[in-house]
């Protein structure tokens, strides 16, 4: 996959947590992580993405989460 390669998929406790916040419709964020990455095309390959206990998660078509970017 694109992108992925340079991120580390979560691990499968962390992923099961992230799919229950995402379950929130409200808990979408890919427009401000676009905002704050300055890429739209970055974020186009991801389905949804959440902020999460300080960082930015986004998960990809294959339902795969990934640490987008932590703000501590």
């Amino acid at each position: 996959m694109k992108k992925n390669n340079q991120l580390e998929r979560v691990p499968d406790e962390l992923q099961k947590t992230l799919d229950l916040e995402a379950s929130n419709p409200l808990a979408d964020r890919k427009d401000e992580i676009a905002n704050l990455l300055n890429s739209d095309r970055f974020i186009a390959d991801y389905d949804a993405c959440i902020w999460w206990n300080g960082c930015y998660y986004c998960k990809d078509e294959s339902h795969n989460w990934y640490c987008i970017k932590c703000t501590f």
